[in-house]
């Protein structure tokens, strides 16, 4: 395929005592000119797929066998130590250097000179360096690690000989950070020293992947566009002319996340939505539901001073034509019926057609809207069923409900939702925006449901990338966002259209995480063309993989498996078809096998912010992880007693020891700094008198919480003691040496 696959971490470890063989030597995928994503905001954690057809290992794509645990590098005979293997006899380097000798694999290889360096003291355990795989990283996303240790006498201390990847920095505590420049597999060692003098290293290898393109799709409900006496009461500026500054948010929004097709609804003024146009970048294009130009018979359907959907594309697709669908049900619809346009754009290497449907349903929570929507949503997928069984469709807009249950209620309990035809029918139709529901990630200013979504056919859904799915949070930087632009947030969704034309199959989840031994482990994959796959594990980065289950029906889509009793943080997964073992889909990141469950504590909170510029953005939350494995919070969530404030980004590991704090707003602390995030609704919202904070995880659970019932000015509350998951919560200033808080930091003061 075009698109470098993520592949398995290549590690090569030399240790200065102990000679052994490395992996062969990786190939670097080359970049092939692939063009970034737009810049979209927040695409970190956003995965390649590694698993259409023709990508099994093919030699441009970086994805040979040998080096991702293909069929060709399980077990072969020599692969792990033949001649010219870095730790061979043959291979030049000293016995008791454990490398080549170019390799800088020298007896001290970075430790003292004088006679007992690197010798443990007697009691004392040997120092070992632990953490040997690195997950990969991708220029222009944040990369962090942390690297473990085992004996020696602390403080440890960290450094590292050769070249780190461009972007990155090790610090002196261990931690591996920043964002990748340049793509390539860069070899470096990690050295750590003990207080006395005794040193470890391994020899390392971290493969950073190019820029990804990816074909991504937004929607946006524009609150009454250009509608002069409706819609954001602040659109307009002093003096300006009308909805000037909804004009101009709405222009900043689109032109900078780079969206290839955007479906937008309530557009009610076609000038407004020309100016809109004229500020996006040569080559976007557009038109209104009531543009004869482009839709048939548009003016009998849609007025010019009523809302309307709309639609903006840019040059990678062409038009082919539009029209007003199911105008029998425009009633049902609440007058708004859906506009579908016909594009083709190049889809694995050829042009193909592509659906885009815009849609509005009927908004509001009593019981007639109620059926109105449901009465859509049976309209839509007969539509679909009948015309578009085999097509590739995207069905985006705002559905004006949820997925798991209604907005509407009847005898306060809430009615199922609307859209249950379409959920009961997982083979031919998925709502990829359902994660968003899972982890209730809001899609309006208001409310906490999620009702804008997106909708695709299995022929769609299968390139649908992992952790593809974000909201836009414009009223971070746009002031006062709900009273100028809009009530609505855009969503995104992303695609992986590169590759060949074929059968494929995609990996979902496990993507990364950390799995406790005896537990329930979830595969899930989508399919195209593929009868039976087969699934997999390894242990060991990739090397020798292992049969989970040797035939599972494709269309299953999931299978679930117990973690088996091998402690390991190199494991990879991966779905291949059975029919065509070079057709395959492994995961992205990095799981960890664990014995010990790892746990999230709140460590700190400060509810009562500091008298400084930014107001409440200075309030907290630390979290801090206590166990000895990395945990995954992607889609975990910070609560107060009654909202989700903050929901963890796609990516977000929480290594062993180490904290994290969400502060209230980006004000709250200096840019840069490391373990710390603004919260994603722009607010912590925790009051002063009383509260409570919970950390959810994305089913829901409750990880952690505390409450409290009074608090003191710019004073935060710690647990005492310190990081210690059982215990009781303190005024800061009772613990020594009385610091009135140490977000980030230890209650001391001291770094972690």
């Amino acid at each position: 395929m075009a698109l470098p696959r993520i592949v398995a971490p290549l590690v090569a470890l030399l240790l200065t005592a102990c000679p052994g063989s490395t992996p062969p030597t990786p190939v670097v995928p080359s970049d092939g000119g692939v063009k970034a994503d737009s810049g979209v905001p927040s695409d970190s954690g956003v995965t390649s797929d590694g698993g259409v057809p023709g990508d099994g290992g093919t030699p441009d794509d970086g994805g040979v066998s040998v080096e991702d645990g293909g069929s060709s590098d399980s077990g072969v005979p020599g692969d792990d130590g033949g001649p010219g293997d870095a730790g061979a006899l043959d291979a030049g380097g000293a016995s008791d250097d454990g490398g080549s000798s170019g390799d800088g694999g020298v007896p001290s290889d970075g430790g003292s000179m004088s006679p007992d360096a690197g010798e443990p003291d007697a009691g004392i355990q040997e120092l070992t360096v632990t953490s040997l795989g690195l997950g990969d990283g991708r220029v222009g996303q944040p990369y962090a690690m942390t690297f473990t240790a085992s004996g020696g006498r602390a403080p440890l201390t960290w450094s590292f000989t050769g070249t780190l990847a461009a972007g990155l920095t090790l610090s002196t505590d261990g931690a591996l950070s920043g964002t990748p420049t340049a793509a390539g597999t860069v070899p470096f060692t990690v050295i750590v020293r003990d207080a006395d003098g005794q040193t470890a290293s391994a020899r390392l290898l971290l493969r950073v992947e190019p820029l990804l393109s990816l074909f991504t799709v937004g929607h946006w409900n524009l609150e009454w566009f250009g509608a002069p006496n409706q819609g954001p009461a602040n659109s307009t500026s002093d003096g300006g002319v009308t909805d000037d500054i909804q004009v101009a948010g709405a222009t900043d929004v689109i032109r900078d996340a780079g969206a290839h097709v955007w479906g937008l609804v309530e557009m009610v003024d076609t000038a407004d939505f020309n100016t809109l146009l004229a500020g996006l970048p040569g080559g976007y294009s557009g038109f209104l539901a009531n543009n004869t130009a482009y839709v048939l018979s548009g003016t009998s359907l849609y007025s010019a001073g009523e809302q309307k959907p709309g639609i903006v594309y840019d040059s990678s697709l062409t038009y082919r034509s539009a029209q007003v669908i199911l105008t029998a049900q425009a009633a049902d619809f609440g007058g708004r019926p859906p506009l579908r346009v016909d594009f083709t754009t190049r889809i694995h290497g050829e042009d193909a057609p592509l659906v885009v449907i815009v849609t509005h349903m009927k908004a509001f929570e009593d019981m007639t809207s109620y059926g109105q929507r449901e009465r859509s949503s049976t309209a839509l997928k007969s539509y679909l069923d009948q015309w578009l069984p085999e097509a590739r469709v995207l069905v985006i807009g705002d559905w004006n409900d949820d997925l798991d249950q209604s907005i509407s209620t009847q005898n306060g309990v809430a009615l199922p939702t609307p859209f249950a035809n379409f959920l009961d029918d997982p083979t031919h139709y998925t709502f990829l925006t359902k994660v968003l529901t899972d982890a209730t990630i809001r899609t309006t200013t208001e409310y906490n449901d999620v009702i804008d979504h997106t909708l695709v056919t299995d022929e769609v859904a299968v390139d649908a990338v992992p952790g593809g799915v974000q909201v836009l949070r414009p009223d971070t930087s746009i002031p006062d966002y709900a009273h100028t632009v809009s009530d609505h947030y855009p969503v995104l969704t992303r695609y992986d259209l590169s590759g060949v034309p074929g059968p494929r199959v995609r990996l979902t989840a496990p993507m990364d995480g950390t799995f406790v031994v005896g537990s329930s482990l979830t595969f899930t994959w989508r399919s195209a063309g593929v009868s039976t796959v087969r699934i997999e594990a390894s242990y060991d980065s990739g090397d020798f993989w292992n049969v989970v289950a040797p035939s599972v029906s494709a269309s299953a889509g999931t299978f679930t498996w117990t973690v088996p009793d091998v402690e390991s943080d190199l494991v990879r997964v991966r779905v291949v078809d059975t029919a065509n073992a070079s057709r395959f889909d492994m995961n992205s990141g990095r799981i960890w096998f664990t014995r010990t469950a790892p746990r999230v504590i709140i460590n700190e909170l400060l509810a009562n912010e500091p008298a400084l510029p930014g107001t409440t953005a200075h309030e907290f939350v630390e979290l801090y992880n206590t166990g000895t494995a990395p945990m995954d919070l992607s889609g975990w969530s910070l609560w107060d007693a009654l909202n989700p404030q903050h929901v963890f980004a796609a990516g977000t590991v929480l290594q062993p020891g180490r904290p994290l704090v969400v502060f209230g707003g980006p004000a709250g602390f200096p840019a840069g700094t490391p373990d710390t995030v603004a919260a994603s609704s722009g607010s912590l919202g925790l009051n002063n008198t009383s509260d409570s904070v919970q950390l959810k995880r994305p089913d829901g659970g409750v990880v952690d919480s505390v409450e409290y019932s009074s608090t003191v000015d710019a004073v935060s509350i710690n647990r005492a003691p310190d990081l210690s998951p059982d215990a009781g919560f303190v005024p800061h200033t009772t613990l020594t040496p009385g610091l009135q808080s140490s977000p980030g930091r230890r209650a001391d003061g001291g770094a972690f």
